[in-house]
């Protein structure tokens, strides 16, 4: 066995032995489910930078982008209040998942999967982009379509103090509109195999409130990353690094150790060395992890029979495959662009 793994109990962390070369996508899994509160010595209230503010004041359509680093720093009440004081859309990565209601009209869409993201999802548009807590693999494509000031995530609250506008309308994005007409048709589909955004839409109705669908890079990341609709920040996770190959089971272990009453999904395009090794793991430790297969081959289920089979997976655990409709994807390059995320490096 290598090195201690962790993940909380509660307000406290429990070890397991892991072997050494999984240890990594437990780690990532524990950072990423449980962020933690700005470091030591970090000051919430020190003044933002006047050159920030004096951007802000003389903007007439400024976009905030936020990315991971938001929610990492706990800073996702000052993302709301600094996009409330100034009427702002946002734009967050697939990292930010959640920091909105997705029904919320600050919301605009979840960028950074496809090519033209940023550019259909209002970045072409707007005379000032404000950027908070962004980690550059979510961001591949030229995303610096207007001017751009960078802000910590510890400094959106005291410079929501400092600025901001009357209450105005937010302009929808043509991104938003077109997802959600593609993301949507796929909804109104019953017979098998399944659209993606059927099958998503039913992890949101089972795993929504409160529960955790964890996606490995890929196909199947790809869709929770894009089409989950989230009421808060933690229910989807997807990792943006392209190796992070089993981070979807070590997530799913690492949330069962902490709350083993959680509903939790893990949901990869086809198991593997690494994500078979960490079932594993949890086996030894009495965890029973539930995993959907995305993969051609797999069950071809109608909208009923696919939504009864996930109620009970995730009250038992267990793998099961999902063969999904590859037309839906052609639809959504229509709208975005071709895929762009986790093909760095």
């Amino acid at each position: 066995m290598g090195p201690r793994a962790a993940a909380r109990r509660g307000s406290h962390l429990t070890s397991f032995d892991a072997p050494a070369d999984l240890a990594p996508l437990l780690a990532e899994a524990e950072r990423r489910l449980f962020p933690r509160p700005a470091a030591a010595g970090v000051d919430r209230w020190q003044a933002p930078p006047e050159a920030v503010v004096t951007a802000l004041e003389s903007a007439s359509a400024p976009v905030l982008v936020a990315g991971p680093g938001v929610v990492l720093a706990d800073a996702v009440p000052g993302l709301h209040a600094l996009a409330a004081a100034g009427s702002l859309g946002v734009l967050n990565t697939w990292g930010a998942k959640g920091v909105f209601d997705w029904r919320s009209r600050h919301h605009l869409a979840t960028v950074g999967l496809q090519a033209l993201d940023f550019e259909r999802g209002g970045l072409a548009d707007a005379d000032l982009v404000v950027a908070t807590g962004i980690d550059e693999q979510e961001m591949l494509t030229d995303w610096r379509l207007a001017p751009v000031v960078e802000v910590a995530p510890e400094m959106l609250d005291p410079l929501a103090e400092r600025w901001g506008r009357p209450r105005t309308e937010i302009t929808v994005p043509p991104l938003r509109a077109d997802l959600a007409r593609v993301t949507q048709e796929g909804w109104e589909v019953a017979s098998a195999p399944l659209p993606p955004t059927r099958v998503t839409r039913h992890y949101s109705t089972v795993l929504g409130g409160g529960g955790l669908v964890a996606a490995d890079p890929g196909v199947a990341g790809y869709w929770v990353a894009r089409t989950f609709g989230t009421t808060g920040v933690g229910g989807a996770q997807v990792p943006a690094g392209a190796d992070a190959i089993g981070f979807s089971i070590a997530a799913a272990l690492v949330a069962q150790l902490a709350d083993p009453g959680r509903p939790v999904l893990a949901v990869v395009d086809q198991l593997g060395d690494v994500h078979r090794r960490l079932l594993e793991v949890a086996a030894r430790l009495s965890v029973d992890i539930s995993v959907e297969e995305w993969r051609d081959g797999g069950d071809a289920l109608d909208a009923d029979a696919h939504l009864a089979r996930l109620e009970a997976l995730t009250g038992r655990g267990g793998v099961v495959s999902i063969a999904t409709d590859p037309r839906q994807l052609d639809r959504m390059i229509e709208v975005a662009g071709p895929i762009v995320a986790w093909t760095a490096g």
